[in-house]
């Protein structure tokens, strides 16, 4: 790897770090932010699409579908790009379907922590099932988070942000880590 491109990968990944800093101490307007990431992939997604056609196209092997496709995409980005209430549509959209995804969860959790108890009890084992109450808890907890976020959805906003925060972050730091890791280090 050339210097430049170590130097440029640092100067990067520093960025990386204080963006993924403020997205943790701004999780709100983070979290506003998702349905314009949604509209502006979308866009990218087009033009890759729109790509693909035109190689298919060179090839003999374009139909119709992957154009349609791309037009749909590009236009329904456009859409979101350029309308707030679409954006806000897709963030309270993502609040309850993360929401119900961890009441569901919770649920299954439950369940599986109450059949490994019967099992431990049905078959006097000594190993399967001692920790029944580990995944019973914790679905107990993952529904309770789960309905506190239907009906106080600003704590889900502010918990993903913080995760994508933390998690822009990590990625920064990795790729700081990376670069800066000396090419002579054997590899195992």
């Amino acid at each position: 790897m050339s210097k430049f491109v170590k130097v440029l990968s640092v100067i990067f990944g520093i960025f990386m770090i204080v963006g993924g800093l403020i997205c943790m101490f701004t999780p709100g307007i983070t979290y506003l932010m998702i349905g314009y990431v949604v509209g502006l992939s979308m866009i990218f997604d087009s033009i890759g699409r729109f790509i693909n056609w035109g190689n298919a196209k060179k090839e003999g092997l374009a139909d119709g579908w992957m154009l349609t496709g791309a037009i749909l995409s590009a236009v329904f980005g456009f859409f979101i790009l350029n309308s707030y209430i679409l954006q806000l549509g897709i963030d309270a959209f993502i609040i309850y379907y993360i929401a119900i995804w961890l009441i569901c969860d919770g649920i299954i959790d439950i369940i599986r922590g109450w059949k490994i108890r019967r099992l431990h009890k049905i078959y006097d084992t000594k190993v399967l099932g001692t920790s029944w109450y580990l995944p019973f808890c914790v679905g107990i907890l993952m529904v309770i988070f789960g309905i506190f976020c239907c009906i106080y959805p600003i704590i889900m906003a502010a918990t993903i942000g913080v995760i994508i925060g933390i998690s822009i972050v990590i990625a920064g730091a990795s790729i700081i880590t990376f670069v800066t890791t000396p090419d002579n280090v054997p590899n195992k």
